[in-house]
């Protein structure tokens, strides 16, 4: 009798579909406890969008810290990640030094398995990754998403393609829940007909043909499927677990589980973790239909509705699934795992809900995309859309262009390193500077709750923690001088809240002659006289506001200048928690000096002096609100 395996998916699952302020470093052991006695085959503990959830915990572990605690609880049971093969658990391409040092400190934690995959599928990116895991002599199981638009030879010939490179075994990932059980069963198939490598198969519910799916195909000579006591579809009464083990009733496959010990294991979760998990996505619409059309994998569906929910638009979330589809068919087709799931996804809220017309604000990341900088796409792209983007790349600055461009990127050791620099002065450990390498926001957040435990409340939700490493961690580079009078500041409200909710890192537009960069890593600088750096949130980099706007005001009186606030706001006097102010009492300042910052609805708003002059009186305290038109400092102006 053959033994299919079983990848448990549950850990993972639980920190991307319970809300981290009811994770507590109790319960997870309690998971971890009960998961131990049924002795699975393998469990995942972290993939791409799971990677970035775990960091948002309230008990001050990262990742790799998880996965170490889990090994010393569960040493016999094989730990497996699932990551991109140049975008790691990250949206950017990342040098060879950075693979290298994520690898390294997975196998030091204890992850023995690898999933490679590609959202593209190019095989030119698997190169570099699935040879350093087998030098380190650790399990690599090539990816390849599935794309029905695909004939079986492609799937065929890929697989010999992972094969030479290294892989040990191959899994088909069906992200966007197009496969059906026939085409399953004749795949796989096919597949062990032709090829003697092992394959396996990763589905989800969201159609209720998940088992199915992994009976015609566990039938046809598939070795191992992706399971979790997490439902992943929110029908769902219970995992599939159940309904799996039976189909193989009276036939020649089986699982190697005691069923004794996986109804005690569901029976624990039903009780202390369904009660907990996000009902936020009911889409029966998008999910049960007649037509075989693409779904949005449930990650994505989350993180679509996350962003609508803080821009105050989740009721359009409709328009936005229907924007994802075309935008997909006219970049290429290409799937939507992560990180192109995540840039579409984005794209698809700028063209319906931020912009007064499709494509008129465009990401960095569809343009990198379009441009070949994550890979080759699958299919030939739109050429109006081609047209726009090389529109916008050519409106660019050369140096960014250089950037986008740049599938090398540094030179080996040097990206590394400088992110080693950036994290100095707030921790040392290789999997802190890797965490924040991916997700720097996240990661300060999490050193900062080391530093300031959490505690829980009443309700059993973890106590919100100081932001001391965050509080002024915006920094901004000078701009052309520009008006504000005909800016919509709700637009620019509503993208600063996508960019800081999404994966996106930087989205460039230009509104009424004024351009405006919102970003979350933006540029570093020296504070303080040091060379510390700071990772800058979501924030506008600046908007020097001219004299006509109501900014400054002259008065007769001894040649004084108020200097006013234009927003409603908080005032800061600094870039950061460790720098100097940007002016002191008495200091001379010269036109296009900064003088301070307000922060608005996120928003980080530089006011620069208009004249050459001495600083005369500062009328407001650091981090004190200011209203619209308040004095906030005088400037005694030079005569000229």
């Amino acid at each position: 009798m053959r033994k299919i395996k079983i990848n448990d998916l549950s850990i993972k699952d639980i920190f991307q579909n319970i809300d981290t302020e009811y994770l507590t470093e109790k319960l997870l052991n309690r998971v971890i406890e009960h998961i131990a006695k049924v002795k699975f085959d393998s469990l995942e503990i972290f993939s791409g969008s799971s990677f970035e959830k775990i960091l948002e915990n309230s008990f001050g572990k990262t990742p790799f810290d998880i996965v170490y605690y889990i090994k010393t609880k569960i040493p016999n049971t094989p730990l497996q990640t699932s990551i991109g093969a140049k975008n790691l658990v990250g949206m950017e391409v990342y040098s060879n030094s950075v693979i290298k040092k994520f690898i390294g400190k997975c196998i030091k934690s204890g992850i023995t398995i690898f999933r490679i995959s590609d959202s593209l599928n190019d095989i030119e990116n698997y190169k570099f990754t699935v040879s350093t895991i087998k030098e380190l002599n650790c399990i690599c199981q090539g990816t390849i998403i599935y794309d029905d638009l695909k004939n079986k030879d492609f799937y065929t010939d890929m697989s010999f393609k992972l094969s030479e490179l290294g892989c040990d075994s191959i899994c088909i990932k069906d992200a966007e829940s197009t496969l059906l059980p026939h085409k399953a069963q004749v795949l796989f198939k096919t597949l062990t007909e032709q090829t003697k490598f092992q394959f396996y198969l990763s589905v989800y519910n969201l159609r209720g043909l998940q088992v199915s799916n992994y009976y015609n195909a566990c039938m046809s000579g598939c070795s191992g499927v992706d399971l979790s006591f997490i439902p992943s579809s929110y029908n769902d009464l219970g995992p599939a677990i159940f309904p799996f083990i039976l189909s193989f009733k009276d036939t020649d496959k089986a699982v190697n589980l005691d069923y004794l010990k996986i109804l005690e294991l569901f029976e624990w979760f039903k009780q202390n973790l369904y009660p907990l998990i996000r009902n936020d996505l009911l889409y029966s619409r998008f999910i049960f239909s007649s037509k075989n059309q693409n779904l949005l994998p449930k990650w994505l569906l989350s993180n679509i509705n996350n962003q609508l929910t803080e821009i105050g638009e989740q009721n359009k979330i409709d328009i936005v699934l229907e924007e994802v589809f075309k935008i997909k068919n006219e970049i290429g087709n290409p799937s939507l795992a992560t990180p192109v799931g995540q840039i579409i996804g984005s794209q698809a809220i700028l063209n319906t809900i931020i912009s007064d017309y499709r494509w008129e604000i465009t990401n960095d990341e569809i343009k990198k995309l379009i441009n070949g900088y994550y890979g080759k796409l699958p299919r030939e792209v739109d050429e109006n859309i081609k047209n726009k983007i090389t529109e916008d790349i050519e409106a660019t600055p050369q140096a960014e262009i250089s950037d986008m461009n740049s599938i090398s990127r540094t030179e080996e050791k040097t990206e590394y390193e400088q992110f080693s620099n950036e994290m100095k002065n707030y921790s040392s450990k290789e999997e802190d500077i890797l965490s924040y390498i991916f997700f720097p926001e996240k990661t300060l957040r999490l050193l900062d709750s080391k530093k300031y435990p959490a505690t829980t409340n009443q309700n059993g939700k973890a106590a919100s923690v100081p932001e001391q490493l965050l509080k002024f961690s915006d920094f901004f580079r000078s701009k052309p001088r520009a008006s504000l009078e005909n800016i919509d500041l709700n637009k620019i409200r509503e993208i600063t809240n996508l960019v800081e909710t999404s994966n996106i890192d930087e989205i460039k537009l230009e509104i009424e002659g004024v351009k405006i960069s919102i970003n979350k890593k933006g540029q570093t600088v020296e504070a303080a006289g040091s060379t510390e750096k700071q990772d800058m949130s979501a924030s506008v980099e600046e908007i020097i506001v001219p004299k006509d706007e109501k900014v400054t005001k002259k008065t007769e009186e001894k040649n004084l200048i108020e200097i006013k606030s234009p927003i409603v706001g908080v005032f800061y006097r600094a870039p950061g928690p460790q720098a100097e102010s940007f002016v002191n009492v008495g200091d001379r300042v010269k036109k296009g000096d900064t003088l301070c910052i307000i922060e608005a609805m996120k928003l980080m708003n530089k006011i620069n002096s208009e004249y050459d002059g001495e600083v005369a009186e500062i009328l407001i305290s650091n981090e004190d609100a200011v209203e619209y038109d308040q004095v906030i400092m005088k400037l005694k102006i030079d005569k000229t």
